[in-house]
């Protein structure tokens, strides 16, 4: 299945910890990277609790991992690198989130499928279309890129990572 991880940071050596953070991914056995978007640079998100600027992108991969399996992926490398769950949109040191997997569609006190704010969010949306153009919500098979324009501050693009090769 193809799918799509959201990557962001507001703390510490942002740049590292995600080029770090895309790495880590690439060399778990189960996923095979695809492509990373460009780190988009944004601002904290009004109504939050963060103070730093994030960086941003999108990373998609094939896998046969489920849903959850990748929920527990991606909340071990926050761990790994410090995370806490303590302040409603608060700075971290990393963020990730399932953002799609193909056509799956779930709703359980875990995890939503696909992510409901791709289409809202400026810094999920302009990378994910980036290296998934025809990308679409699962639910409504509408194609992101059809959606109307996200709202907020623009991601403004600051450089790009090249993937590992296996």
């Amino acid at each position: 299945m193809k799918g799509a991880i959201g990557l962001g940071c507001s703390l510490g050596d942002r740049r590292s910890r995600l080029d770090t953070t895309v790495h880590q991914l690439a060399a778990h056995p189960d996923l095979q990277l695809l492509r990373c978007s460009r780190w988009y640079r944004t601002p904290p998100m009004h109504g939050g609790m963060a103070t730093g600027w994030f960086l941003n992108g999108v990373v998609t991969f094939e896998t046969r991992l489920p849903g959850h399996a990748l929920l527990e992926l991606c909340r071990e490398l926050e761990a790994r690198a410090g995370r806490r769950r303590a302040r409603f949109w608060g700075d971290r040191t990393l963020d990730l989130d399932l953002l799609l997997l193909e056509q799956q569609v779930l709703d359980d006190t875990q995890l939503t499928l696909p992510h409901p704010a791709i289409a809202q969010r400026p810094f999920v949306r302009t990378p994910l279309l980036e290296i998934w153009p025809d990308a679409a919500n699962p639910r409504t098979r509408t194609p992101y890129r059809e959606h109307p324009p996200a709202t907020g501050p623009r991601a403004i693009p600051v450089g790009v990572i090249a993937l590992p090769r296996r």
